[in-house]
């Protein structure tokens, strides 16, 4: 039998009031109209789970179009309605599959259930747009079909086919050539509040793969190598960033657990941490690894699941090893845990690890420690069995980071860029101070040339764009250099700005 629930003592019942206040007024300020997270699609015969209503979860039934095994996706319209859904292998909506969207980079074998891989599929609205969503996906291409080497996108257009929606761009490829880890694709908001950061891992080391998505391009890769390295065999992966962006944590199946601080202007890691998941601070413990994390919405705890167990990490503690048993399997529990979802209510979610379980495992208070935190074994029943999957979710409505010199999009409210005192337009450059990289971004549309100049006037990068950029500074001396944007169309100088290049 599993571990007796705790039952939620009175005296912290203005203590989990005040935290679902305090989680409920954040998404008001970060944009509760953008509900591209607020139903789920799950389960073998799906089932949607509603969260539009923030006191009230509703189940409903949908037409069976895909099984789910371990890769789940899915994205709502602005308004919370669920748009798309796929396993890895089609791209479906609550009615049909969309035209063209059969996903064809797969193995045949996974057409039943779907891809075997956690967060193999991630969808993105397309920044600024309320058309277009991005998905990215890969599948298990390398080292003997077991680990992915390719990054893809596919278009959706929601207008397409008379309203029913198709893929106008599929398996369009942004990363080739190398092998990553088996699953734990994530994403994060610039601290624009507009663009995002998409972040994979590679296989067998301690690489970052790292991928800017802005209104008209997908910047990069950029990589970094940072933390340990996750090894082979048992890399396979599950990671998340904390709801305000400042944190990422990765874990794979049988190794160290990675927390690190998180640059949403420079896309930049630091400060890496490293736990092993047995909810002891004795380090002659073996290491269990992880089958699914989460944060809790004001970002002090993160939750790691290893199956048999459910772990809270004090992220504010002197000894973050140090951690709380939230729930423990024993050896009749059937079902277990597997994946962690933060939900539009501030509850945490888990699936189960092997099936046979209509219901989700809760906790209602994540904000709160221990025992507090009330998890409730299958506290959320469902139409369906919920084995190994739960859709691979971000925090679309994470708004500018404020005061970071990177937090604002400087156009006025016809989209024409700033004018400076000096009669120039200014372009936005970020992070500045640069180290590896310098993004620049026009206000509007155009046809633009970047030039990169030295404090002698010379020439050291130029770029042709039709609105924003990146130059490599890693190469560069530190000092001061300069940018000066070309309009191609006149051949005038139209913009200017300066960039601190500082290793």
């Amino acid at each position: 039998m599993p571990k007796p629930l705790q039952t939620q003592p009175n005296s912290y019942y203005s203590m989990k009031s005040i935290s679902a206040l305090v989680f409920f007024m954040g998404i008001s300020l970060l944009g509760w109209g953008q509900l591209y997270d607020a139903q789920w699609a799950l389960g073998f015969g799906e089932s949607i789970v509603d969260f539009r209503t923030p006191d009230t979860v509703k189940i409903d039934s949908i037409k069976t179009l895909l099984g789910f095994f371990l890769t789940n996706a899915n994205i709502c319209d602005e308004n919370g309605t669920l748009l798309y859904y796929t396993n890895g292998v089609n791209i479906c909506s609550i009615s049909d599959t969309l035209l063209n969207g059969s996903l064809c980079n797969c193995d045949p074998s996974d057409s039943i259930d779907g891809l075997d891989l956690p967060q193999a599929a991630l969808f993105m609205p397309q920044p600024g747009n309320t058309r277009y969503y991005y998905l990215f996906h890969f599948w298990n291409d390398t080292d003997q079909n077991t680990r992915p080497g390719t990054i893809y996108y596919s278009l959706i257009d929601k207008e397409g086919n008379g309203g029913a929606g198709s893929v106008v761009k599929k398996n369009i490829p942004i990363l080739t050539g190398q092998m990553l880890r088996g699953g734990g694709m994530t994403a994060c908001k610039h601290a624009n509040g507009r663009d995002y950061w998409l972040v994979m891992g590679g296989s067998n080391n301690n690489e970052f793969y790292e991928f800017l998505v802005t209104p008209d391009s997908i910047l990069g890769p950029y990589t970094q190598f940072i933390g340990p390295a996750f090894p082979l065999p048992y890399d396979i992966a599950y990671s998340k960033f904390s709801q305000d962006g400042s944190k990422y944590a990765t874990g794979t199946y049988q190794s160290l657990v990675l927390i690190m601080d998180f640059d949403r202007c420079s896309g930049e890691f630091s400060n890496p941490i490293t736990l092993f998941n047995n909810a002891s601070n004795d380090s002659t413990q073996p290491i269990s690894g992880t089958g699914g994390m989460d944060f809790s919405p004001n970002g002090r705890f993160l939750y790691e699941s290893s199956v048999l167990w459910l772990n809270q990490y004090d992220l504010w503690a002197q000894n973050i090893q140090d951690s709380v048993a939230i729930y423990v399997a024993d050896s009749n529990d059937e079902f277990q845990l597997r994946f962690l979802q933060l939900a539009p209510n501030g509850k945490l979610y888990g699936c189960t690890w092997d099936g046979g379980l209509k219901a989700l495992h809760v906790v209602n208070y994540p904000d709160l420690k221990g025992d507090s935190a009330n998890f409730v074994y299958g506290g959320q029943p469902t139409y369906t069995l919920n084995s190994f999957n739960l859709p691979n979710l971000i925090n679309y409505k994470l708004g500018a980071l404020l005061g970071s010199g990177c937090d604002t999009i400087k156009t006025d409210t016809t989209g024409v860029s700033i004018t400076g005192v000096n009669g120039t337009n200014l372009p936005r450059i970020m992070p500045n101070p640069a180290d590896k990289y310098a993004y620049v971004e026009m206000g509007m549309q155009g046809n633009y040339e970047f030039d990169l100049l030295n404090v002698a006037g010379q020439i050291v990068d130029k770029k042709q764009t039709p609105q924003v950029d990146i130059f490599d500074t890693e190469h560069l001396a530190s000092g001061v250099y300069f940018i000066r944007v070309i309009d191609k169309a006149t051949g005038a100088e139209i913009a200017a700005g300066k960039v601190v290049v500082a290793h």
